[in-house]
């Protein structure tokens, strides 16, 4: 089960997302220090920034803490856009990061809009994400090196 500020999902009762990718990488540092720093990036803040910048803010419903919601024009249709971060050990001294993206239309029109509009919202995404890792691999690995910071 899902379970998220008190509400509760049952998996079967959750969608299955019309688009879903992975994007992985393998950071120099153990999965506690990289689990912190993935813990301090905000997720969504920049990517609504640049939506932003480039005039499409009046597509952004509503932005979430792990995501946001798309809204393709005024009658109603949305993408439920969301990421998660999962951190795996692979040694001692490296973890496996991966940041998993899930996009889920409102209803079938808002699905296969979101399908038509993938070639275009793809590569955005994609670029947050690997934004979003190397960020992470950044603070651990930083954190790692600097001893007064990881006891802190």
């Amino acid at each position: 089960m899902l379970a998220t500020d008190n509400i509760v999902v049952q998996a079967e009762l959750r969608p299955e997302p019309d688009m879903a990718e992975c994007y992985s990488r393998v950071v120099e540092a153990p999965a506690p220090a990289v689990r912190t720093a993935a813990g301090k990036l905000d997720l969504v803040g920049p990517l609504v920034d640049g939506l932003i910048a480039i005039g499409v803010d009046e597509h952004i419903a509503t932005p979430c803490g792990d995501g946001l919601v798309w809204r393709f024009g005024a009658d109603g249709s949305r993408v439920r856009i969301t990421w998660a971060i999962s951190v795996t050990p692979e040694t001692d001294e490296t973890s496996l990061v991966t940041l998993a993206l899930s996009a889920t239309g409102s209803d079938e029109q808002s699905s296969e809009r979101l399908l038509e509009a993938w070639p275009v919202l793809g590569p955005i995404a994609e670029l947050h994400a690997k934004r979003v890792l190397h960020r992470i691999e950044a603070l651990a690995e930083e954190a790692g090196e600097d001893p007064f910071r990881a006891a802190a």
